[in-house]
Parts: C-alpha cells; structure tokens; sequence
C-alpha cells in the first residue's frame, strides 16, 4: 500500500513536466482575426512550436515550410503579394497538429 502511495505521488509530481516539454503550435500575438499585410512587401511570420518541429506557413498562392530551432522559434517571409479586396486565410500547421 505504501510502494502505491509513493507511486501514484511521483506520477502525480512528474506529470506537469510532461505537459511542459509539448509545446503547442503558436502563432505570434500581432497576427489576429482581420490582420492585413502590408502589399507589394515581403512579409514575416512567426512563431512558436516544438523544438525542430516542421512548420508550414501557407498563404495566398505561397507554401513556406520552415523548421523550428532548437527553442521552438520558427520564421517565415512571404513573398511581396499585390493588394488585393478579397480576403485571405493565413494557415500555419506542423506535423503535431495535421
């Protein structure tokens, strides 16, 4: 009953450890709902995601895959797009999140 007791303990200790080595699939806080980009201007996304994690920033016509470092920082720049009245989605996935 003790050797139980020590068990569930240590797992109960050990288990937020596990949750902070996952890092989610983060986006940089400036890029919101209704973002506009800058237009005839290459562009730089970025983010966060686990380490060395591939990352895939997909916009307009334009698919930039991209690898998180060894801290999870990843960076992508959009090629310089014309201005444009119909509206856009930004997609960023890795492989955690397919």
């Amino acid at each position: 009953m003790i050797k139980l007791k020590s068990t569930c303990l240590t797992a109960m200790l050990l288990w937020p450890l596990s949750v902070l080595s996952a890092m989610e699939l983060k986006l940089a806080g400036v890029f919101t709902d209704h973002t506009v980009l800058q237009r005839d201007k290459a562009v730089t996304i970025w983010g966060w995601a686990d380490p060395n994690e591939p990352v895939t920033v997909k916009f307009a016509t334009q698919n930039k895959p991209v690898t998180a470092d060894a801290s999870g920082k990843w960076l992508v720049k959009l090629d310089p797009l014309p201005a444009s009245a119909e509206g856009r989605e930004l997609v960023i996935e890795s492989a955690r999140n397919d």
